[in-house]
């Protein structure tokens, strides 16, 4: 198969083509699968990272808004949201959803408790549909009126993807098909993996399923677009980095230097605002990056 050609080369292994590469059965419990596949996993160890993974997983509110941020200061492409206190949404609902006309009539409903940084969120949801869920969660007593209520615009998830980069740019990624919520759940058949190695920029791919040739092509190009998207570092090659993107520059310190991806845990959708179009939109709907990303044990 040719190589798909992209601005930053890119590569897919064409020999990999020919070989019958099998992903997981079904995705992981999110980013506890993450945090293992990123690392160097080795026998009689994956019940143990598994373990130490889970029990580091909490997080803060700080922290979900610091991803969020991420995204806008790199003008990522993503979901258009609104942030208010669930307290002013019940007072006066039609004003905050007036500041966030959603073109698909949909909406991503996030309530976070501002103390545990726990969530609860809805998806694919109208008005009518966040007015009553909020209700339903108020009466259950899941959430307070003091928690904060982040609204999203929600275009369809034809396929959700989790993409992993360590400190050298070693890149893991995969795709269930359908909404992102099944990686979040470890739900869903892994429709389509990516992986490079320490050694090469050559991105390999493996299908799970049967698809033409036609979607396999989108669905890589889509891949490699979320990647190219990633805000770019120069790394030193005395840091031994993967190599890729560009030919070595002399960085501020006058040392050899390569670019890579920034280092981290990014997830996005697959979607296409315009049902006739020939190639998938990349949303990116959440990222961890610096510390924060630490805990995905990251290959150092």
């Amino acid at each position: 198969m040719a190589t798909i050609e992209t601005n930053h080369n890119f590569k897919e292994d064409s020999e990999a083509e020919d070989q019958q590469h099998k992903a997981p059965d079904t995705s992981g419990s999110s980013i506890t699968h993450w945090s293992v596949e990123a690392g160097e996993v080795k026998d009689g160890v994956e019940a143990d990272l598994i373990k130490i993974a889970t029990e580091n997983l909490a997080e803060d509110a700080v922290t979900k808004v610091t991803g969020l941020r991420f995204l806008e200061e790199n003008d990522l492409p993503r979901y258009q949201k609104v942030m208010v206190n669930l307290k002013s949404f019940l007072h006066n609902p039609q004003r905050v959803f007036a500041k966030l006309p959603s073109a698909s009539g949909l909406y991503y409903c996030s309530i976070v408790n501002l103390t545990t940084g726990e969530r609860v969120f809805g998806l694919d949801q109208d008005q009518e549909a966040v007015k009553k869920f909020i209700r339903e969660k108020l009466k259950n007593e899941e959430i307070s009126p003091d928690s904060q209520l982040i609204l999203s615009e929600y275009w369809r998830n034809y396929y959700g993807g989790n993409l992993v980069i360590n400190e050298r740019g070693k890149i893991f990624a995969e795709l269930v098909e359908g909404k992102h919520a099944k990686l979040d759940k470890g739900e869903g058949q892994i429709f389509l993996g990516a992986k490079t190695s320490d050694y090469s920029e050559t991105l390999q791919f493996s299908e799970k399923q049967e698809m033409s040739d036609e979607l396999k092509t989108q669905l890589r190009r889509a891949i490699i677009k979320a990647i190219e998207l990633i805000p770019k570092r120069l790394v030193p090659l005395s840091d031994n980095p993967t190599r890729r993107f560009k030919d070595a520059v002399v960085d501020e310190a006058g040392e050899a230097a390569v670019s890579v991806p920034v280092a981290g845990y990014f997830e996005f959708i697959l979607t296409k605002k315009d049902p006739q179009m020939d190639n998938f939109e990349v949303i990116f709907i959440d990222a961890r990056t610096g510390d924060a990303a630490k805990k995905y044990q990251l290959l150092e």
